[in-house]
């Protein structure tokens, strides 16, 4: 009964309820007052206690017409502002928000995505796209991103507008489109494609914003989530979900190769190290005493053994003693790679080690 009372006392005065009861019960006229929008009284029956609850209407419409009652108004949303629920992404100095939202089917009928752009609680822009994806801004209000578009093939389009919604640029992509980037400066501009059967695919686009044009594509060197692009140094880094950082020029050229072999070997797991060394001479890799201690650990790591395999693995250990001269070592992780898979592709080589160990 108290809990209750408290809690319309605390709506009507606008106040966070008080959920102790000490000094309720203790008056017989508690809170009375002209200036009060409500008496409260209350008094004692045996061991329980009754309370009434009177109105003072002249004081309520009092504070109603001056519009002291009046809650605190809420903060204006950005979906207040768009007409949508979406993903946002604010620009590096906070001043621009793009929000998108991913079209979808309804009553299977296809219904369009929106983007929109927002400055000081103000829009901007909005359009309507099949379907958006990934979207970002820059300092200057340029917007980026990708439409996934409506389709079961291959494909994508990348899209840049300036900040009243003009396309500046459009290129629609024989690959399904990955991760996008913007400079600061809003000068240079990128996005990725992944795998497909077209020279579109597992590539890397540097478009020149303020001319509109393509200026490189090539190989995508590696998998990233997000891209940082420093356009005085003409450097591009691209940051994995391990917080790895692959630096390249603007021709895709790797600018960090020592520094970022040295992070993974350093913090990166079995399974990332393997990677490393997959990319180095053999001639250097197998003499590397730490290369054999890291094909040890890796039969008993998970994500190595599910990606490389268990019989890889023993084939590397043996290809390792064989460019170290310890054929009985070679022998055995050859066999158990063969026991595992027998097309793990040592069985020639086996038996001719086996004949000459035998045959001394």
């Amino acid at each position: 009964m108290i809990t209750i009372f408290n809690f319309i006392k605390s709506i009507l005065y606008n106040k966070k309820p008080d959920n102790t009861s000490q000094g309720i019960i203790a008056s017989d006229n508690y809170n009375k007052s002209n200036n009060e929008i409500v008496n409260v009284t209350s008094k004692s029956v045996g061991s329980t206690s009754e309370f009434s609850i009177e109105l003072n209407e002249e004081v309520f419409l009092k504070k109603l017409k001056d519009e002291s009652l009046k809650s605190e108004k809420r903060e204006t949303r950005i979906e207040d502002i768009t007409g949508f629920y979406g993903n946002e992404e604010y620009s590096p100095n906070g001043n621009f928000c793009v929000s998108f939202a991913d079209g979808h089917y309804e009553n299977d009928k296809w219904k369009k995505g929106d983007i929109a752009l927002i400055k000081d609680k103000k829009l901007l822009f909005k359009k309507k796209l099949q379907r958006p994806n990934d979207f970002f801004v820059s300092n200057d209000g340029i917007v980026i991103g990708c439409d996934w578009l409506n389709s079961d093939a291959l494909t994508g389009k990348y899209l840049i507008f300036d900040s009243t919604g003009e396309e500046l640029f459009a290129k629609k992509t024989t690959a399904n489109l990955g991760n996008c980037a913007i400079s600061e400066n809003s000068q240079i501009a990128l996005f990725e494609t992944y795998n497909s059967d077209t020279n579109e695919g597992d590539k890397i686009f540097i478009i020149d914003v303020s001319q509109k044009h393509i200026i490189h594509k090539f190989e995508r060197p590696t998998s990233f989530n997000s891209a940082i692009i420093d356009t005085e140094a003409k450097r591009i880094k691209l940051k994995s979900h391990k917080g790895f950082i692959f630096e390249i020029d603007f021709e895709g050229n790797q600018t960090n190769t020592e520094e970022y072999e040295n992070h993974i070997l350093t913090k990166g797991s079995v399974y990332d190290k393997l990677w490393v060394y997959a990319d180095k001479p053999d001639k250097m890799k197998l003499k590397d005493p730490k290369y054999l201690e890291l094909l040890t650990m890796a039969l008993t790591d998970i994500d190595a053994t599910y990606s490389f395999g268990k019989d890889k693995i023993y084939r590397m250990i043996g290809y390792y003693h064989e460019a170290n001269g310890n054929i009985e070592k070679t022998i055995e992780n050859w066999e158990k790679a063969f026991m595992i898979n027998p097309k793990v592709g040592v069985k020639r080589k086996l038996d001719v080690l086996k004949k000459q160990y035998n045959s001394r």
